[in-house]
């Protein structure tokens, strides 16, 4: 016979003993910005569990921290993702010996003291409650035990060439068991990509007067979608990728993850964009661009200057001293070079 779950008394003991399933509303700051602080580069680190999980997760959840950046900043600054550089040591603080990111800086003029290293990272810490079950009448029927989770979230930034930490943002956020999830599984820990958006648009708000562009940006070429397949490639120290595990997968299983990382990089879009980008390579699907632009809705970037397409990658093109040379697969199947902007 089928249990039929706690009643509802049972529910409300249990929601009580969880507590409020909302985020603090302070996120405490610590700034230490010299007033001549003057930067034109934002390198974004991997994004830093201090729990197990697979290299994916550290991309995906970085590029969505990126999409804030470019919404906040990216007509001020060059943005730079966690699969274009190598991090060595990602706590050490010279981050120019702790990584090869500083090798990405001379094709756009910018020097070393000109960049910033953003470190977003987090915590969990769980703890178990125990609750009673009751029936429709109100008497006991058992024990359960519930675990509380809070995400406690950090973003550091730090400047490569005097080994500062110029700016640090942190807030927390319980985990709500009760909320309704509407994204089909696509995020795993909604609250703390919640969480670690704000606190990422926190700290590029208190970098605003510091932010510099190396050079009046051109218009944006098109409004684009990730195609993010490039997150099961990533692999970084003791995390390989799970592009071999993706491939041993039965098929259902691995289309029901695509799908979900799609949702994942792409929350705002409808169902029915998102089912036709299913099938289509990696890259950036063209969803608007000006008329008589170079681009075309339903066209695909590929690549760009030889490396993956990416948002950070295609907003970059608009502050380059050199235009960029881009690998486009049309709307038609067809394919061509173009040169952006």
């Amino acid at each position: 016979m089928k249990s039929a779950g706690p009643s509802l008394p049972a529910a409300v003991l249990l929601l009580a003993l969880l507590g409020p399933a909302c985020r603090t509303t302070e996120y405490p700051t610590r700034s230490e910005l010299p007033e001549e602080l003057s930067a034109s580069a934002v390198m974004v680190y991997p994004f830093l569990f201090r729990w197990p999980e697979p290299a994916w997760r550290s991309f995906e959840l970085s590029q969505r921290l990126i999409d804030v950046g470019l919404a906040e900043a990216g007509a001020r600054a060059l943005f730079f993702g966690p699969s274009e550089f190598k991090v060595y040591r990602p706590e050490d603080d010279n981050a120019w010996a702790a990584s090869n990111a500083v090798t990405l800086l001379a094709p756009y003029g910018v020097r070393p003291e000109q960049a910033l290293v953003l470190r977003p990272w987090a915590e969990r810490r769980i703890q178990s409650a125990q609750g009673e079950l009751l029936d429709a009448q109100g008497r006991a029927v058992g024990q359960s035990t519930v675990e509380e989770i809070t995400f406690l979230g950090h973003v550091e930034v730090v400047h490569p060439t005097t080994h500062q930490r110029v700016l640090e943002v942190s807030g927390e956020v319980k985990a709500d068991p009760f909320a309704e999830r509407t994204d089909d599984g696509a995020d795993p820990t909604p609250e703390l990509t919640d969480l670690m958006e704000t606190l990422t648009q926190q700290a590029l708000r208190a970098l605003e007067e510091h932010l510099r562009a190396p050079r009046e940006p051109s218009p944006e070429p098109a409004t684009v979608a990730l195609v993010p397949w490039l997150a099961f490639e990533y692999a970084d120290e003791g995390r390989p990728s799970h592009a071999g595990a993706l491939a041993m997968m039965e098929p259902l299983d691995a289309e029901v993850l695509r799908q979900q990382r799609l949702r994942f990089a792409n929350p705002a879009l409808e169902l029915s964009v998102l089912d036709r980008m299913t099938r289509l390579p990696a890259g950036l699907y063209v969803l608007f661009s000006p008329e008589g632009g170079k681009l075309a809705p339903g066209d695909v970037l590929l690549q760009i200057e030889g490396q993956p397409a990416l948002p950070q990658v295609l907003a970059r093109t608009r502050l380059a001293p050199t235009p960029h040379q881009a690998r486009v697969r049309r709307a038609d199947g067809g394919s061509s070079q173009i040169l952006l902007p």
